[in-house]
């Protein structure tokens, strides 16, 4: 019960870092990656820019939802 208790107690931390960084990835992505690439790529090139640097973000909303997943399967 003690190591069930560690594990999901490290893993919960893991979703806080998560939780913390997302804001922190977009804040870096879309107001200051963004336009500095606006200077160096085509502008018909910008939804695509802006469409990966979305999926950078979802890369933490991704790894909070996994461990999730992980949590719920230790408590099984």
């Amino acid at each position: 019960v003690l190591q069930a208790g560690a594990i999901v107690a490290l893993l919960g931390g893991r979703i806080i870092v998560h939780a913390l960084t997302l804001p922190l990835e977009i804040d870096a992505s879309f107001r200051r990656a963004l336009p500095l690439l606006s200077g160096y790529i085509p502008p018909k090139d910008m939804p695509a820019a802006r469409s990966v640097l979305k999926a950078a973000a979802g890369t933490y909303v991704a790894g909070a939802l996994a461990t999730l997943v992980d949590i719920g399967r230790w408590l099984r």
